[in-house]
């Protein structure tokens, strides 16, 4: 074991590689992305090492984690290509395993210490700030992983960035580059436009059905449906086993008192005091004369003077006597419990008796403190027994759940028994995409890694008790199963006959676009070459910069790609631009001042170049590495 090492790391170098290291590596979740040992299909091999499903299916539920943490509410499954996104991360699993391969070639390795110095560093894996190496074994029990596989799988991670690094660190970017990158930032193009909708061409599209069936052919795998299943299962949750449980009169009354209680511990007071300390081994002729100077003083506030300018001149508490005695909004438990008694009993403004505590006499006065109007039990009952409710039903699930998971297992091939026991309905779900729904038990991924496994799939058995947001459990069996399948035209006819007709009328706008660039190019204004030309807007020339977000990205991008040297007049060219194409042209360009920047924009500039260098170095590699490489996709298995 790796963390069994003594703490005996030598050297700066082990520390700095270490120091450097990003590790892009999820922890939850990892046993079934490196995958079970249980025979899971492969989906690829790369120089002999398998790609396996679990791998594949675990690589492709976190793409579409980071496309909805990118794209928030704006995130709808049915927008992206299932297919695509599983196709994207095949590719990056192909990726790291021919990193690893080359790793290992090449002798390049991650030592023991580097290994354990990353684990030990994991917030998840301390106590207090230091590593703890039970809560070490308790997480990786938890998630179903062994030291060994997680050590090794750590190991993997680090070598392939140790990789990264390296290529990273053999960039450099020269003052001659950084000063023509500002030029060319703060270069203004003159740029005038005609945009033409593709819309507007839409009833000139006519469509045949050999030219659908063609089209259709040529295109099928745009129609692409993944895999999905339809399921059975029944769910303990306590939000539903709550509106079952009977909760007594005796029960809410005994909340009730509790609530007043914690209501009238909780609340702040505001409070000042004056002290007359007493040692702890005061004698008896020490403690009376304290008491008679607490007296005293209560003599004279009662006889008019201020409480706050008592407390200065007498108290011999420094820190609060400086303040008129006050000691701010405190809780109850912040204090003594004979203060505490003492000011919890008091109205605001009413000054107290002598009080005694360990520290000597007090004078206390509140003043301010919260209503002390108690809720009362009609007001409070509807909310105590949804709690008691809520308390009853977490419980009973726990104790359902194992007769549950006791009942499934001896009755694979049904859940109606352990239905039956525990008194809930087996649902059915609709289809649910191998992505994953939206809401619903389909955007669960323990439900969908559980529902997609080799077991359930072939074997129909029903599932182990599934754990869903931390209280809720359940267990499920495939009731109906599709392999992905490019469906036959006649299934989406509608929708191919639009996909076609779209690209259609795209295709015939930007032929359109092409004649009205020719006009420019030749020297016409863009107002004049737009007239009478269907679909078709205009835009005067006018200068903007590279990032001005007033023109559409296509018309911008497309006109800082163009070239005007000194002996023309103007260029042009076709950009592709949202609901169809654009004619663009060019007129007149305004050069950049290198100098227009300070040295730390220059310098985040260089360091831009230099991350673009290295991300082109190492996909070059990685290009080197796949092209010398045996790569088998198995798509049967995808």
């Amino acid at each position: 074991m790796l963390l069994a090492i003594r703490d005996r790391t030598r050297g700066w170098i082990a520390y700095l590689i270490v120091a450097l290291l990003v590790v892009p590596f999820a922890l939850f979740g990892l046993y079934n992305y490196v995958g079970n040992g249980t025979g899971e299909r492969t989906v690829a091999t790369v120089d002999g090492e398998d790609i396996t499903s679990a791998q594949l299916d675990e690589a492709f539920r976190a793409r579409q984690a980071e496309l909805r943490e990118v794209l928030g509410e704006r995130f709808d499954s049915r927008l992206f290509d299932s297919g695509q996104i599983r196709r994207e991360a095949l590719n990056q699993l192909i990726d790291r395993q021919l990193l690893l391969n080359h790793a290992e070639q090449t002798g390049m390795r991650v030592s023991d210490a580097d290994v354990a110095t990353y684990i030990r560093s994991r917030e998840f894996f301390q106590r207090d700030g230091s590593f703890s190496a039970d809560r070490y074994r308790q997480v990786l029990q938890q998630n179903r992983l062994t030291p060994d596989r997680y050590e090794a799988q750590v190991r993997q991670d680090l070598t392939t960035n140790l990789l990264r690094r390296v290529v990273e660190s053999s960039t450099y970017t020269t003052d001659w580059e950084v000063d023509r990158l500002v030029a060319l930032q703060q270069q203004r193009r003159e740029i005038g436009w005609v945009s033409v909708s593709a819309d507007a061409y839409l009833d000139a599209v006519e469509v045949t059905q050999g030219e659908l069936e063609a089209w259709y052919a040529d295109n099928e795998e745009r129609f692409r449906r993944p895999a999905r299943v339809k399921l059975r299962y029944l769910s303990l949750n306590p939000a539903t086993l709550a509106e079952d449980m009977t909760v007594s009169e005796e029960e809410v009354q005994a909340a009730y008192e509790d609530r007043l209680s914690t209501l009238e511990a909780s609340g702040e007071r505001r409070v000042r005091h004056i002290l007359a300390q007493v040692p702890s081994d005061a004698s008896e002729a020490e403690v009376a004369e304290a008491r008679e100077r607490i007296e005293a003083a209560r003599a004279r506030i009662e006889g008019g003077a201020p409480f706050a300018e008592v407390a200065e001149a007498v108290s011999d508490d420094p820190g609060s006597a400086r303040q008129g005695g006050d000691l701010g909004r405190v809780a109850r438990d912040d204090l003594a419990p004979a203060f505490a008694q003492a000011a919890w009993s008091l109205e605001p403004q009413e000054l107290s008796k002598p009080v005694r505590t360990d520290f000597g006499f007090h004078l206390i006065e509140v003043t301010d403190a919260p209503s002390t109007e108690q809720p009362t039990l009609a007001a409070l009952e509807d909310e105590l027994r949804a709690e008691i409710a809520r308390d009853k039903a977490e419980r009973a699930v726990f104790e359902r759940g194992n007769q549950v998971e006791t009942l499934a297992f001896e009755h694979p091939d049904t859940l109606e028994p352990a239905a039956e026991a525990v008194g809930v309905e087996v649902s059915q779900s609709d289809w649910i995409p191998q992505g994953g729904t939206e809401s619903g038990i389909g955007s669960e991924p323990a439900i969908i890694t559980a529902a997609f496994s080799d077991a359930l799939l072939e074997d129909r058995e029903n599932s182990d008790l599934i754990e869903v947001n931390g209280d809720t459990y359940v267990v499920l069996r495939v009731d109906e199963y599709e392999q992905q399948r490019v469906p036959p035209l006649s299934d989406v006819r509608e929708e191919a006959r639009q996909s076609f007709m779209n690209e259609r009328a795209a295709a015939l706008a930007r032929e359109q676009a092409s004649s009205l660039m020719d006009d420019l190019r030749a020297g016409k204004d863009p107002v004049a070459a737009a007239v009478d030309v269907p679909g078709a807007e205009a835009h005067a020339p006018r200068f903007a910069s590279r990032n001005q977000r007033d023109l559409p990205g296509g018309v911008r991008e497309r006109a800082f790609q163009l070239y005007l040297d000194d002996s023309s007049e103007r260029a042009a060219g076709v950009a592709t631009i949202s609901g169809g194409s654009a004619a663009v042209v060019l007129t007149d360009i305004e050069r950049g001042d290198s100098e227009a920047v300070d040295a730390e924009q220059r310098e985040q500039l260089r360091s831009t170049i230099n991350n673009l260098d290295s991300r082109i170095g190492f996909q070059s590699i990685l290009a080197s590495l796949r092209a010398s490489a045996e790569v088998e996709i198995r798509e049967d298995s995808l």
